[in-house]
């Protein structure tokens, strides 16, 4: 019973309150009276009552709901006021960091069998440049070069021309069958090296049909796609659109494709901060965008969001840049990364990029090149860091085709640079000269030169590799004595 109060109160309130709504209903007519029981008639007006509050919660949510709304839209505007301000009186004056500048897209509708949205053309001239590259050498991503950066053979007959650089702009940062695809951008390089940039823009939700027929013609005489982490996002979320509108995405996921963050990592790991976009396109392709003006990856679902509710175009144009600069960065990025991995002694300073792109060599089974390659790094001092890498690397390679008197040499520079500190070099020898050539009174005198030369203090740390090493000794000592 007292479970049935309480529901009773929070409905209904207290019984004075109810008392006075009861009062302040008009009394029936007696023909009401006669009509309706006094039973049904109490109910009728509970029912009512619980009509009106239930109307006046609804409201108030309601109110409130449009209230926070209205005051995050003036919290965004107060944000644009001031960046605004700052934009007129800060100009970026650097001239080590010349602004790269996004192309003048005109945006039109279009209208097809889905319905309609908009979509912008423009075609940049062969000499025009995104930061210091200019999108045309892209044109020098052939099958080879593609396929020493992905080590995917169905990039093997790789055609730039007949490639789509695309790049999605959604409204989450995440996947799923909610996350909408509201600007889809596009670079296709032309036979002349001219750059042909297309975006298509939904203004509604309403509007993605008709921008995934556009992107259909588009990709009829597409072979290969090129993006940056679109083999573990982009891809997938056009495929989702594609389903849900009840269109093939086969031809999407099929379709091999080339993704660039994996070669840019391995490359750049070791050289630049972090390997995102917007670090790659100021470390190495001379790409500086406007901190005023952009917007962040992060910022962009926000953008189309607002735009639903207050229809203002200018919300989505800094969406439109950000998306024209990505695409046209992406065709660039090819280009630099192809120069990594056909020419890397002239495309890379740094020699700790040189070592990154001599393992990639090897992994690609170009081991010449890479040979090549680390013969330009090690010949600096064997206490660098870097040189004591490479020949590690090299001598690791030496060691796999069975070359071990050619890695001695290069193991014998490493235990010069790093004394007993690293036993690795040590051990790599002792093995070689112990099995591979037959050699174990040189194997016994190096087993016991590391022992005596390990430092103190580092012997805890590489307790199981002395152990090992110990025992190497006591068996290369009975071996020699036998003999």
């Amino acid at each position: 019973m007292s479970s049935l109060r309480d529901r009773l109160r929070r409905h209904l309130g207290s019984p004075e309150e109810l008392r006075e709504r009861l009062s302040a209903e008009p009394d029936p007519t007696p023909d009401e009276v006669e009509e309706e029981p006094s039973e049904i008639a109490v109910g009728s007006r509970l029912a009512r009552l619980m009509r009106a509050r239930s109307t006046r919660a609804a409201l108030r949510h309601g109110a409130r709901k449009a209230a926070d709304l209205e005051a995050a839209s003036d919290r965004a505007k107060q944000r644009e006021a001031v960046t605004e301000g700052l934009r007129r009186r800060v100009r970026p004056s650097d001239p080590k960091r010349p602004i790269t500048r996004p192309p003048a897209v005109e945006m039109v509708a279009v209208r097809n069998e889905a319905g309609r949205c908009m979509m912008g053309e423009l075609v940049l001239p062969p000499e025009h440049l995104h930061g210091a590259i200019a999108p045309a050498d892209a044109l020098d991503v052939d099958g080879g070069a593609a396929l020493l950066l992905s080590g995917d053979p169905a990039l093997a007959d790789f055609d730039p021309c007949r490639a789509l650089f695309f790049d999605l702009e959604t409204t989450g940062l995440m996947g799923g069958s909610g996350n909408l695809a509201f600007v889809i951008g596009g670079v296709r390089i032309l036979p002349d090296g001219s750059a042909r940039l297309i975006q298509l823009l939904l203004r509604e939700p309403g509007d993605e049909a008709a921008a995934l027929v556009e992107l259909d013609r588009e990709m009829r005489d597409v072979t290969h796609l090129v993006s940056f982490n679109g083999k573990s996002f982009d891809r997938n979320v056009l495929a989702d659109r594609l389903t849900m509108n009840r269109m093939d995405p086969e031809p999407v996921l099929a379709m091999p494709h080339l993704d660039l963050l994996h070669p840019a990592r391995r490359l750049f790991r070791g050289t630049l901060e972090r390997c995102n976009l917007a670090s790659l396109e100021e470390g190495r392709l001379g790409v500086y965008r406007d901190e005023l003006e952009e917007i962040s990856g992060a910022d962009v679902p926000e953008r189309w969001f607002r735009y639903l509710r207050e229809g203002r175009d200018e919300l989505l144009q800094p969406v439109l840049d950000h998306n024209a600069l990505d695409v046209l960065t992406l065709a660039t990025l090819a280009a630099d990364l192809t120069r990594c991995v056909v020419a890397p002694g002239a495309a890379l300073p740094e020699p700790r990029a040189l070592v990154a792109a001599a393992r990639l060599l090897l992994d690609r089974g170009e081991p010449e090149r890479a040979v090549e390659v680390l013969q330009m790094v090690v010949r600096g001092s064997d206490e660098d860091p870097v040189v004591y890498g490479a020949l590690g690397v090299w001598g690791e390679h030496l060691r796999k085709q069975g070359r071990h008197d050619e890695a001695l040499p290069l193991w014998a520079r490493m235990r010069a640079g790093a004394g007993g500190s690293d036993p690795e070099p040590w051990r790599r020898a002792a093995i070689a000269l112990e099995w591979n050539l037959a050699r174990p009174a040189e194997a016994l005198e190096l087993v016991e030169e590391f022992l005596a030369r390990v430092p103190g203090q580092l012997a805890a740390a590489i307790a199981p590799e002395l152990e090992a090493m110990e025992r190497r000794r006591e068996r290369l000592r009975k071996r020699l004595s036998r003999a």
